[in-house]
């Protein structure tokens, strides 16, 4: 991994026009932002709680000056921040650091499992406000984390000199950084950071050979995935996936599904499982409520699918239960033991907002299928780009993964191992990023 501490002899990289425009339009970006609260509820509640806010990272200053400051977007950017944090923490003579998120979702998300000396909003992307609160603040170092990266933010702390960093980078195949319009304004505020930590080496090659950056960029892998191994290898087979074992045959897990995912399987599920007799369907709804199960009972019923709850098969110790093909969860927190115990997964959620955790069953050796909404989720697309994850947007299509991959064990194994190799490459990510940024600190 290449090192570097930053060069103070050498001035902030020149402006360029798209970087100029931004900052000079910037002012009128965040009255234009706030003006409209109203059209979106997600956005009038992060206006809301922006109220007042100079004052407080005002107040807040004396607790977090000198120390390092980390920017997240909203929820999975702060888990990946977290191991980070801890790390830092765990130092000789910690510096403090100080949290700034984006979302309200984030912000709310981290009041409830704090983790550095101060957490907050992050001003809109104001040049007068990055400025003050890069000179309240003064920190030693400026962290982002993943993508979201402001402007003015990273302007104000380079024109004094103060390190930035990025850690568990990540650039998209097809994201907005690389057209035409934002490739050179990116370009030109990466070119400012001292140092790019990036997921994977795909990534690592987007960002110098499509982005065109100069400053060091490195693979250090994505501290949220290591812990997902960590809990993984941490965790011992309980009952329920002992249990599912004892049913004997294969499992295909369909997790954290909602209506929509139910959708796609429930048309094809019977003829899936009459051309693989030794077959189950471990079905777990996101959200198992009392009307859900029973909605998804009455279609099972419709198509003469025989059916058990999991509470009652884990009540029936002794059953072997050959009769049964799918087993509905009606609990929740058991879905990470479920997949320890299958041989193939669907996860749910990817017809609507974005997949659900992708990598709990990658690691446990299975080949993943989802819907097709995965932007939230780089895990899943590179599970895509490897062979080991398929996108599916209608039953036949369902059907015909699934059954390609059951006909073929070997083929199933070995895509498996793929997924898994996937996730363990994330291993030692933490210990990857410190190093990183140690000569910063």
């Amino acid at each position: 991994m290449t090192l570097r501490k930053p060069d103070h002899s050498i001035p902030p990289s020149r402006t360029g026009f798209l970087l100029g425009l931004y900052r000079g339009l910037s002012p009128v970006l965040c009255a234009a932002t706030r003006l409209a609260g109203p059209l979106s509820p997600k956005l009038a509640e992060g206006i809301a709680g922006r109220r007042g806010l100079m004052d407080r990272l005002t107040a807040g200053a004396p607790l977090v000056r000198g120390g390092v400051w980390f920017h997240v977007t909203s929820v999975g950017e702060y888990e990946q921040a977290r191991p980070i944090i801890a790390a830092i923490k765990d130092r000789p003579d910690p510096p403090p650091v100080a949290v700034t998120h984006f979302s309200p979702s984030g912000y709310e998300y981290a009041k409830s499992r704090p983790c550095a000396d101060l957490h907050d909003y992050l001003p809109f992307d104001h040049p007068g406000d990055m400025d003050r609160l890069i000179d309240l603040w003064q920190p030693r170092l400026l962290v982002f984390v993943k993508f979201d990266c402001w402007p003015n933010q990273v302007v104000a702390a380079a024109e004094r000199d103060i390190p930035v960093v990025l850690v568990a980078g990540s650039l998209q195949p097809h994201s907005a950084r690389l057209k035409p319009l934002g490739r050179p304004l990116f370009r030109d505020v990466f070119n400012r950071f001292a140092h790019l930590g990036v997921c994977t080496p795909e990534d690592r090659g987007r960002f110098l050979d499509e982005l065109g950056v100069t400053c060091p960029v490195s693979v250090t892998g994505d501290t949220r995935v290591e812990q997902v191994i960590l809990r993984y290898e941490a965790a011992q087979d309980g009952e329920t996936a002992a249990r599912l074992r004892e049913l004997g045959g294969r499992l295909l897990i369909l997790g954290s599904t909602w209506p929509p995912d139910e959708k796609l399987w429930l048309p094809v599920l019977g003829q899936l499982l009459d051309s693989n007799p030794d077959l189950r369907v471990v079905l777990t709804p996101h959200e198992p409520t009392a009307n859900r199960l029973e909605s998804l009972e009455t279609a099972l019923d419709r198509r003469k699918i025989p059916h058990r709850r999991l509470s009652s098969l884990m009540a029936d110790s002794q059953g072997s239960d050959q009769g049964t093909r799918v087993i509905l969860t009606d609990s929740i927190g058991v879905l990470a033991e479920i997949y320890r115990a299958g041989d193939l997964t669907y996860v749910g959620g990817s017809f609507t907002t974005g997949v659900h955790n992708t990598m709990e069953p990658a690691v446990a050796g299975m080949p993943v299928m989802f819907g097709p909404v995965i932007h939230n989720a780089e895990e899943a697309g590179l599970l895509v780009r490897r062979g080991a994850g398929f996108i599916l947007e209608k039953p036949d299509q369902a059907l015909a993964v699934a059954g390609s991959l059951l006909k073929d064990p070997a083929r199933l194994e070995a895509l498996g191992e793929t997924a898994r190799q996937i996730v363990l490459d994330q291993r030692g990510a933490t210990a990857r990023s410190m190093a990183m940024i140690e000569p910063y600190l």
